[in-house]
């Protein structure tokens, strides 16, 4: 049943922002992926950040798509300035090395209009540089608790909102390198209500030059700083903070995921 607070999203317009540098190798693959997409109404924006590699040759020849390409502050600017380019009702993004299934925006269309959350989410296949998969990361409901002092469970590619979440929430926060993407989700959290939806899929690209692998420390300083920042909204003492205090909550939440993802869910993830 569609929420009452929300209008319908069938046949509403997705803008897709892709930011993208020098990844010539990868972009013409997230190009096609969201080229090939079954649902017909999509804006593609690309927003990239003065690639030299030959990006910018792809992107003057590619059809159906809006491109601008000039120097900025990395990929967080790279997204904002996306989204305020944006004509679309639901937005999400796809970075220059990752793929979506040919049906990953229809489901997430669905969900949005069946579960009428402000924001979808599903599960992401993590593939080596040559696409083959080596890992699924499966989501589950949101629950803060396990989102916050757990693990972030929520694969941005698979991730699609309302654009009124966004405006209700602000723009993405350049002071996050890495965590971005975490920190807005939990800002979101704040703002509306989340759906999970295994329907909905996507893949990250694991390779060398990835920030994901190439910066993981400070992916990793980063979720700890938010996790102070934000600590307060789930509800937890304080004093569980500090370290080795952290590691309660931590290991605990982290089981509780695994045991629903894995317990709850497996037959339906085998049956998928």
């Amino acid at each position: 049943m569609v929420h009452p607070a929300h209008p319908k999203v069938i046949n509403s317009l997705v803008t897709l922002v892709t930011p993208s540098y020098n990844q010539v190798r990868f972009l013409p693959e997230t190009l096609a992926a969201v080229r090939d997409q079954d649902y017909p109404h999509i804006e593609h924006v690309v927003i990239d950040g003065g690639s030299t590699d030959g990006s910018v040759d792809i992107l003057r020849t590619a059809e159906n798509l809006r491109w601008i390409s000039e120097p900025d502050r990395g990929q967080v600017h790279a997204l904002n300035k996306g989204f305020a380019m944006a004509s679309g009702e639901i937005l999400a993004w796809l970075n220059s090395d990752d793929t979506f299934y040919p049906d990953t925006v229809s489901a997430a269309i669905r969900a949005l209009e069946e579960s009428g959350a402000d924001l979808v989410y599903g599960d992401l296949e993590m593939v080596n540089e040559q696409g083959r998969i080596f890992k699924i990361c499966y989501g589950i409901p949101f629950d803060l608790p396990t989102f916050l002092y757990g693990l972030d469970y929520i694969g941005q590619q698979t991730v699609f909102f309302r654009r009124e979440l966004l405006q209700r929430a602000g723009e993405l926060r350049e002071d996050y390198q890495n965590a971005f993407d975490y920190e807005l989700w939990l800002r979101f959290a704040r703002h509306g209500r989340f759906h999970y939806d295994p329907r909905i899929r996507a893949r990250i690209r694991v390779h060398s030059a990835a920030k994901s692998v190439a910066q993981r420390d400070v992916t990793l300083q980063e979720n700890d700083r938010l996790r102070q920042e934000y600590w307060n909204d789930g509800g937890w003492p304080t004093f569980f903070q500090r370290q080795p205090w952290f590691l309660i909550p931590n290991y605990w939440y982290r089981l509780k995921r695994q045991f629903i993802a894995r317990v709850v869910f497996a037959g339906q993830h085998c049956a998928g």
